[in-house]
Protein backbone atom coordinates (compact mmCIF):
# COMPACT_ATOMS: atom_id res chain seq x y z
CA UNK A 1 0.00 0.00 0.00
CA UNK A 2 1.15 3.49 -0.86
CA UNK A 3 -0.08 6.68 0.76
CA UNK A 4 -1.56 9.26 -1.58
CA UNK A 5 -3.16 12.59 -0.95
CA UNK A 6 -6.72 12.84 -2.19
CA UNK A 7 -5.54 15.24 -4.89
CA UNK A 8 -2.87 12.83 -6.14
CA UNK A 9 -5.37 9.96 -6.20
CA UNK A 10 -7.80 12.20 -8.05
CA UNK A 11 -5.15 12.76 -10.72
CA UNK A 12 -4.56 9.01 -10.94
CA UNK A 13 -8.24 8.36 -11.74
CA UNK A 14 -8.61 11.31 -14.12
CA UNK A 15 -10.61 13.50 -11.73
CA UNK A 16 -13.37 11.00 -11.00
CA UNK A 17 -14.56 11.91 -7.48
CA UNK A 18 -17.41 9.41 -7.62
CA UNK A 19 -15.02 6.58 -8.45
CA UNK A 20 -12.84 7.42 -5.44
CA UNK A 21 -15.92 7.55 -3.23
CA UNK A 22 -16.93 4.12 -4.50
CA UNK A 23 -13.41 2.71 -3.92
CA UNK A 24 -13.55 3.90 -0.32
CA UNK A 25 -17.12 2.63 0.10
CA UNK A 26 -16.17 -0.80 -1.28
CA UNK A 27 -13.06 -0.98 0.94
CA UNK A 28 -10.53 -1.06 -1.90
CA UNK A 29 -8.76 1.97 -0.44
CA UNK A 30 -8.60 3.37 3.07
CA UNK A 31 -9.11 7.06 3.73
CA UNK A 32 -7.92 9.01 6.74
CA UNK A 33 -8.61 12.70 6.38
CA UNK A 34 -6.86 13.77 3.16
CA UNK A 35 -4.54 10.74 2.98
CA UNK A 36 -5.45 7.53 1.19
CA UNK A 37 -3.77 4.13 1.56
CA UNK A 38 -3.78 2.80 -1.96
CA UNK A 39 -2.70 -0.29 -3.84
CA UNK A 40 -2.11 1.51 -7.14
CA UNK A 41 -2.33 -1.66 -9.22
CA UNK A 42 -5.67 -2.56 -7.64
CA UNK A 43 -7.06 0.94 -8.23
CA UNK A 44 -5.98 0.92 -11.87
CA UNK A 45 -7.36 -2.59 -12.36
CA UNK A 46 -10.68 -1.57 -10.78
CA UNK A 47 -10.80 1.54 -12.96
CA UNK A 48 -10.24 -0.52 -16.12
CA UNK A 49 -12.82 -3.11 -15.11
CA UNK A 50 -15.39 -0.42 -14.26
CA UNK A 51 -14.90 2.00 -17.14
CA UNK A 52 -13.76 -0.16 -20.04
CA UNK A 53 -15.31 -3.53 -19.33
CA UNK A 54 -18.39 -2.41 -17.37
CA UNK A 55 -17.86 -5.04 -14.66
CA UNK A 56 -20.13 -4.53 -11.64
CA UNK A 57 -18.67 -3.89 -8.17
CA UNK A 58 -19.07 -7.40 -6.79
CA UNK A 59 -17.16 -8.66 -9.84
CA UNK A 60 -14.48 -6.00 -9.42
CA UNK A 61 -14.02 -6.97 -5.78
CA UNK A 62 -13.58 -10.64 -6.69
CA UNK A 63 -11.20 -9.94 -9.58
CA UNK A 64 -9.05 -7.55 -7.52
CA UNK A 65 -8.89 -10.02 -4.62
CA UNK A 66 -8.03 -12.97 -6.89
CA UNK A 67 -5.39 -10.92 -8.69
CA UNK A 68 -3.75 -10.06 -5.36
CA UNK A 69 -3.84 -13.72 -4.30
CA UNK A 70 -2.37 -14.83 -7.63
CA UNK A 71 0.44 -12.28 -7.34
CA UNK A 72 1.19 -13.45 -3.79
CA UNK A 73 1.25 -17.08 -4.96
CA UNK A 74 3.64 -16.17 -7.79
CA UNK A 75 5.98 -14.43 -5.34
CA UNK A 76 5.88 -17.47 -3.05
CA UNK A 77 6.67 -19.85 -5.93
CA UNK A 78 9.61 -17.63 -6.91
CA UNK A 79 10.87 -17.70 -3.31
CA UNK A 80 10.57 -21.49 -3.19
CA UNK A 81 12.32 -21.88 -6.53
CA UNK A 82 15.15 -19.66 -5.31
CA UNK A 83 15.43 -21.67 -2.09
CA UNK A 84 15.56 -24.96 -4.03
CA UNK A 85 18.18 -23.56 -6.42
CA UNK A 86 20.28 -22.36 -3.47
CA UNK A 87 19.99 -25.75 -1.81
CA UNK A 88 20.99 -27.53 -5.03
CA UNK A 89 24.02 -25.25 -5.49
CA UNK A 90 25.14 -25.86 -1.91
CA UNK A 91 25.05 -29.64 -2.43
CA UNK A 92 27.57 -29.51 -5.26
Amino acid sequence: MIRFTYQHLLELVDGDHEFIFRLVEEGLIEQRDDVMSVDVDAVLLARTLWRNLEVDWPGIEIIVRLTAQLNAARRRVQELEAAVATRERSKT
